[in-house]
């Protein structure tokens, strides 16, 4: 489960870094995000959370630090997901690939 935790925190760092410094955006999120440095910020936010936690498992942690760090992390968690949402084109839906444009299904 560590193991886990730690790629999926890299991955997020990786892609949010990415995103957030050259604009790349992963395939399927390109046509939805119109603030891509933005989005980069809040996943990047998001990974350093996942982080946290991987390297909590492996280290012992008073219980009230570790009270306190899970709320901070929380709040830092959400506000990543914050970001992340307001990154992304309110109001557009993605097509699907057999959708013509102007057309709603």
């Amino acid at each position: 489960m560590n193991v886990l935790l730690f790629v999926s925190a890299f991955f997020c760092l990786a892609v949010g870094i990415t995103a957030a410094m050259s604009f790349r955006m992963l395939p399927w999120l390109a046509g939805n995000v119109s603030r891509p440095r933005l989005w980069g910020a809040g996943y990047t936010l998001f990974g350093i959370v996942v982080l946290y936690h991987a390297v909590v498992e492996l280290v012992h942690v008073d219980p009230a630090v570790e009270l306190v760090m899970t709320t901070i992390t929380t709040v830092t968690a959400f506000a990543g997901l914050g970001m992340m949402w307001s990154a992304q084109r309110l109001g557009r839906q993605a097509r699907s690939p057999h959708t013509e444009p102007g057309t709603t299904e």
